[in-house]
């Protein structure tokens, strides 16, 4: 068997610190990917968090005015899922109906993030000659 020279071992050692390299490099990129999938999944559900509170709102307020309680514009503030919501309603009224604007705002991540949602809503009773 012939011994490896100096010079040989050398080649190996360099082949082995790029291929070391490159695997490090390969895991950085694999932990990048997963931290973005991460936060992107995370700004998915507060916006989805923010519709349904919206949704919820907008319903009880419809359920209000068939009960005879007109909605009110104002400011509110709500937690869902550890996301601090800040609601803005804005309601305008035009002959039989009520124009309702929501504004859902949110901070995620440094980030301030927020949707508009608006319903036109009208007391839900029986129309004359209906049974």
């Amino acid at each position: 068997m012939r011994r490896m020279r100096r010079t040989e071992e050398a080649g190996w050692i360099l082949l082995e610190a790029a291929a070391l390299g490159m695997i490090v490099l390969a895991a950085a990129a694999v932990v990048g990917v997963f931290a973005r999938t991460a936060l992107i999944e995370e700004q998915a559900a507060a916006r989805m968090g923010a519709a349904l509170l919206a949704r919820g709102q907008l319903a009880v307020m419809e359920a209000d005015l068939d009960g005879g309680t007109p909605p009110i514009a104002g400011t509110t503030t709500s937690e869902e899922n550890g996301v601090v919501y800040g609601v803005r309603t804005e309601v305008a009224r035009d002959g039989a109906f009520y124009d309702v604007r929501m504004h859902v705002s949110w901070q995620l991540a440094g980030r301030q993030e927020s949707a508009a949602f608006v319903r036109r809503m009208r007391v839900h009773g029986q129309t004359a000659g209906a049974p």
